[in-house]
């Protein structure tokens, strides 16, 4: 099929010309001005505020360049690979995946007996509660505990909500278990490269810690939502959150094309230290950060991120200390591997649009089940 003219020059438009605002709403840089021509999507098709599309009433060459860019991103998602984070099979030896495994005895604990087994193939012995070991509750009713701790409530009426269950147990061992498997999981999810976008978003919210002002920085793509990387820090524009964009890269194995900030200087100096190009053989990275809330360049995602996601949970962050980020952590974990986020199609987790699947219907016990499996044999 023959190209049209305004197809072609579609085809010419630069990637990095194009911007994507949300689901439905793209920008395109002018190639005979300074302007921004504004995209939407409609149930008509597309909408381009430039003269050719408007007046005269043409598939413009920014509507067709911004069709070429979806096809790319699309393309480039089914290509990527997809990374699985299975549920364990308890049918099976924890070291070594044989199926050869039979019952040797049974280990007695001040809370408990618990079936021990033992591989005929690597000839040892393990058990099944697998993460949980010498717990006086049950892996549900933790990872119960875990998801409501971490979705919004209290510690105290986590454990009140406990006594339900029948498990009886006080707000301090709630929040116990809260730094032991946040850490335990990060440590694990960290490990796995999500797929995510050219282009990431940073900010700054304003927390009271133990009655002190504090700021808890975080890095998040645009395009799939993912939580990348985070820090707390006691000052908004003077600490140094250059180890929060190195994390990022490291976790992302990348750095994004294009980073959007606000005006805080410590943005801009963490960017030159971590992001931008050396020399002209290696990647640059477009800082944008003169932003409005009306204006092309804004920050809208991230305000919405901090709204949504972390200010109204921010009573779950009482009792925290500046090096103790575990309560952080699982919400993070909660945002990026749990929770549906309703921005995203299919209402999926942005884990997933990053190309990472939970398995199971119970996701808190499949990622400690597989980050203990993983510690356990880091350790061999």
């Amino acid at each position: 099929m023959k190209c049209t003219t305004r197809e072609l020059r579609g085809r010419q438009i630069q990637p990095d010309q194009i911007a994507k605002v949300d689901e439905h709403t793209y920008t395109v840089r002018s190639q005979s001005t300074e302007g921004v021509y504004e995209l939407m999507s409609t149930e008509h098709g597309w909408i381009c505020s430039c003269p050719d599309h408007m007046y005269g009433g043409h598939q413009c060459k920014h509507i067709h360049a911004v069709e070429i860019s979806k096809r790319m991103r699309d393309a480039v998602q089914e290509v990527a690979p997809k990374t699985t984070i299975r549920q364990v099979d308890l049918g099976k030896c924890k070291f070594c995946d044989s199926t050869n495994i039979v019952k040797d005895s049974i280990r007695h604990y001040k809370k408990g007996d618990v079936q021990q087994y033992k591989c005929k193939d690597c000839l040892k012995r393990f058990t099944h509660n697998l993460g949980f070991e010498c717990k006086r509750a049950t892996p549900e009713q933790i990872t119960q505990a875990v998801d409501l701790l971490f979705s919004g409530l209290s510690s105290r009426k986590v454990a009140k909500s406990l006594e339900m269950t029948g498990l009886k147990t006080s707000y301090k061992t709630v929040q116990n278990w809260a730094k032991q498997y946040a850490g335990l999981m990060e440590a694990f999810v960290d490990k796995i490269r999500p797929q995510v976008s050219e282009e990431w978003r940073t900010d700054e919210l304003y927390l009271k810690i133990k009655g002190n002002k504090r700021y808890l920085f975080t890095m998040l793509d645009s395009e799939t939502r993912f939580w990348i990387a985070k820090m707390v820090a006691e000052h908004k524009g003077n600490d140094d959150v250059a180890p929060m964009f190195k994390e990022a890269k490291k976790i992302a194995g990348k750095i994004p094309t294009t980073l959007i900030s606000d005006g805080a200087s410590n943005f801009h100096y963490a960017w030159k230290q971590q992001y931008r190009a050396k020399n002209f053989l290696h990647k640059d990275t477009e800082h944008i950060n003169e932003i409005a809330f009306d204006g092309v360049h804004h920050n809208n995602q991230m305000e919405s991120f901090n709204g949504a996601t972390l200010r109204h949970r921010e009573k779950v962050c009482r009792g925290l200390k500046k090096d103790d980020s575990a309560i952080i952590s699982g919400l993070r974990l909660y945002h990026n591997f749990v929770r549906p986020h309703l921005g995203l199609s299919d209402q999926i987790t942005p884990a997933e649009a990053a190309g990472i699947e939970v398995e199971g219907a119970n996701k808190w016990l499949t990622l400690i089940h597989a980050a203990a499996k993983s510690y356990d044999k880091s350790c061999d």
